[in-house]
C-alpha cells in the first residue's frame, strides 16, 4: 500500500513494513513511537538486532498488562524474520527497511515516495508551529531548495534558536545549503549544452559526487513528466500538475528545458543514466569510473 492508504486506516496492523523514502522512514518511525508510547518498545537498529531477544519480546505477557512492540531497522532482511511475523498475534512489529527489495514474509507493506513541496510546506508549517516560531513563504521555498527533506527537522529547529520569524535571509545566513536540487546550476548548464567543467569542478568541492547520478536522473524524470504534461495540457504553468506555483525564473527555466528534449532524447538519456546506476548497484563496477563515464557521455551528447 502507499502512504495515503495507511494513513486512512482506522486499525494499524499488527506487522507492517515500512520502506523507500528516508524521510518517511524517519517521520513514520517517529508516529509509531508517538501512538504507542505508552507500550512496552524494543528497538533493534541495524547490527543490534538479536533474534532470540525479538522473539521473546513479542512472545511474553507483560507484568503491567501493556502491548509489547518491536521496532526494527535495517538496510538487509533481518534472520528468521518470518519467525517473528508469527509471535505478532497480540503484539507489534514494525520494520523499516532500508534496503531495495522488501521482505515477502510481511504482507503489510507501506511503501514511500519521495515527498513533494506540498507535503513539505505542510511538515514545516507543523514543526514551526510546535517550535513556537513563524516562517515567511520565501523562507520555507528556499529551506525546501536548500535541505534534504531528512535535516529538515533538524534546520528549523537551529533556526527557531535564533529568531521568532524564519525569513529567507535567515536561510541565507545560518543553513548550508547541502540538498541535491542545488545541483540545478550544473544540470541546467549540461543540458544547454554549456562548457560545465568550473561548475562540475564545484560541485565535486561541495559534495560527494556519488550524489550526481540520482539527483540528475531524478531531474530528468521530472522534466520529462513535465513535458507530457505541456503537451497534454498546453499550458506553459506548471502549477496544475505541482499543486503549488514554483518560482518565476526557476518554472521558466524547466519549462524551457523539458519542451527542448525530444522524446528520444528522454529515452537515450534514462536508459543510459538507469544503466549506470544498475552498474552501481550491482558493485561490479568502480563507483567513480562509472560517474566519470556519465559526465563523457553528457558532454557528447548530440542534442544538448
Amino acid at each position: 500500500m502507499y502512504k495515503k492508504e495507511f494513513d486512512k486506516l482506522k486499525e494499524i496492523p499488527h506487522t507492517v513494513v515500512f520502506y523507500g523514502n528516508e524521510f518517511y522512514l524517519d517521520l513514520y518511525e517517529k508516529k509509531i513511537l508517538a501512538k504507542f508510547k505508552d507500550a512496552n518498545i524494543l528497538k533493534m537498529y541495524f547490527d543490534e538486532y538479536d533474534y532470540e531477544e525479538a522473539k521473546l519480546h513479542l512472545s511474553e505477557n507483560s507484568l503491567f498488562g501493556d502491548t509489547n512492540v518491536l521496532i526494527l531497522k535495517h538496510n538487509k532482511i533481518p534472520q528468521n524474520l518470518d519467525k517473528l511475523v508469527k509471535k505478532t498475534k497480540t503484539s507489534y512489529l514494525f520494520f523499516f527497511y532500508y534496503g531495495n527489495k522488501p521482505p515477502k514474509s510481511i504482507k503489510n507493506q507501506v511503501r514511500f515516495f519521495s515527498p513533494d513541496v506540498k507535503d513539505l510546506i505542510l511538515f514545516i508549517d507543523e514543526k514551526v508551529k510546535n517550535l513556537n516560531v513563524s516562517i515567511t513563504k520565501e523562507a520555507k521555498m528556499k529551506l525546501i531548495r536548500s535541505v534534504e527533506p531528512l535535516f529538515l527537522e533538524k534546520e528549523l529547529e537551529k533556526l527557531a534558536l535564533f529568531t521568532d520569524e524564519i525569513t529567507s535571509n535567515d536561510i541565507d545566513e545560518l543553513v548550508f545549503s547541502y540538498k541535491e536540487d542545488t545541483f540545478e546550476d550544473l544540470f541546467v548548464s549540461i543540458l544547454k549544452g554549456e562548457d560545465f567543467e568550473n561548475s562540475l569542478k564545484n560541485m565535486l568541492i561541495k559534495t560527494d559526487y556519488k550524489r550526481f547520478l540520482s539527483a540528475f536522473t531524478r531531474y530528468i524524470k521530472d522534466l520529462y513528466k513535465y513535458n507530457l504534461y505541456i503537451k497534454k495540457t498546453g499550458l506553459s504553468s506548471l502549477k496544475g500538475l505541482l499543486g503549488y506555483q514554483l518560482p518565476f525564473d526557476i518554472e521558466k527555466q524547466r519549462v524551457s528545458l523539458a519542451v527542448k528534449l525530444k522524446e528520444k532524447d528522454f529515452y537515450e538519456l534514462l536508459k543510459f543514466l538507469l544503466d549506470a546506476e544498475l552498474k552501481i548497484r550491482k558493485g561490479n563496477s568502480n563507483p567513480e569510473a562509472v560517474f566519470w563515464e556519465v559526465i563523457a557521455f553528457l558532454k557528447t551528447f548530440n542534442s544538448f
